[in-house]
């Protein structure tokens, strides 16, 4: 019987193909290992935080927006609220997020530096606007009257006062002329109108603080929301209702504003935290949740 051999380069050929297949697995292989390890690291990056301000700015941000919610919820309460009842507060607040950043090896404190009271001042009922006077008062916000230009009289201009908004260094004044009895204006000066509005409408709004009249914008000229004391004269010569809350809570007791409650108007506060990659501290004003400081 004839004797098969298997040829000699087969056998070559067979054991060239396993060492192949060996080198590939091992590629594949270390491939494999260096993806999991790029993974692992950019995981252990991503939850390490990369940047080392982003604790202090965590901390600071949440302090701000508690402070500042609670500040609109206590000027919400109907008796009012005052530095006395709000401290106490603010510094429970200071505990729960310093005892958070604790946990996370971060020593954090908040220090309330002054509390600032202010006022409420408003008349919600439609009429004749009330004479007033603040003698303190430092800044203004969410100033707003709406007038009922078909319940104001038309002014002559050379005998009459139309009514006057005094913020100490400056005043505005708000009135219908019996010679153009189809505006109602608002003048830097009697007689040199700076903003008009139709005085057929049913109520005209003027939004003082943030410079809008009738409608349109209106630049009256004011620096920002400060003042340097603050008054209404004349007001038997305007119709309509108001809202606005100013800094500082000094009444003139001659002239009193009809209806004030007492809120908190802002706080400083200074923010200090440090953590094992640095230190930091900053003096803020928080005011309340809601409005546009």
């Amino acid at each position: 019987m004839a004797q098969v051999t298997r040829p000699r380069d087969c056998e070559g050929n067979r054991g060239q193909m396993i060492l192949l297949m060996g080198v590939v697995l091992a590629v594949m292989f270390v491939a494999l290992a260096l993806l999991v390890n790029a993974a692992i690291y950019t995981d252990n990056v991503a939850t390490r935080g990369g940047d080392p301000a982003g604790e202090a700015l965590e901390y600071q941000n949440g302090v701000v927006d508690s402070v500042s919610g609670l500040l609109a919820e206590e000027n919400n309460q109907a008796g009012g609220t005052t530095a006395t009842d709000i401290e106490p507060a603010i510094e429970k607040i200071g505990d729960t997020h310093r005892q958070y950043h604790l946990r996370r090896a971060a020593m954090a404190e908040t220090t309330t530096d002054r509390v600032y009271e202010g006022l409420l001042i408003e008349q919600t009922d439609s009429g004749g606007l009330a004479n007033w006077n603040l003698n303190d008062a430092e800044s203004v916000r969410s100033f707003e009257i709406t007038f009922e230009p078909g319940e104001m009289p038309q002014l002559n201009l050379t005998t009459d006062e139309p009514f006057e908004i005094d913020v100490g260094e400056s005043k505005r004044y708000v009135y219908i002329n019996e010679d153009n009895p189809g505006d109602l204006v608002v003048a830097e000066s009697v007689g040199n109108p700076i903003c008009t509005a139709d005085a057929s409408a049913d109520e005209v709004r003027f939004d003082v603080t943030g410079g809008r009249f009738g409608g349109s914008s209106c630049d009256t000229g004011w620096p920002g929301a400060d003042v340097d004391g603050l008054s209404f004269s004349n007001g038997e010569n305007a119709v309509g209702t108001y809202e606005l809350t100013v800094k500082g809570t000094n009444i003139d007791s001659d002239d009193p504003p009809p209806d004030t409650t007492t809120i908190i108007y802002d706080v400083d506060l200074t923010l200090q935290i440090t953590t094992p990659e640095l230190r930091y501290e900053r003096s803020v004003t928080v005011v309340p949740e809601g409005v546009d400081a």
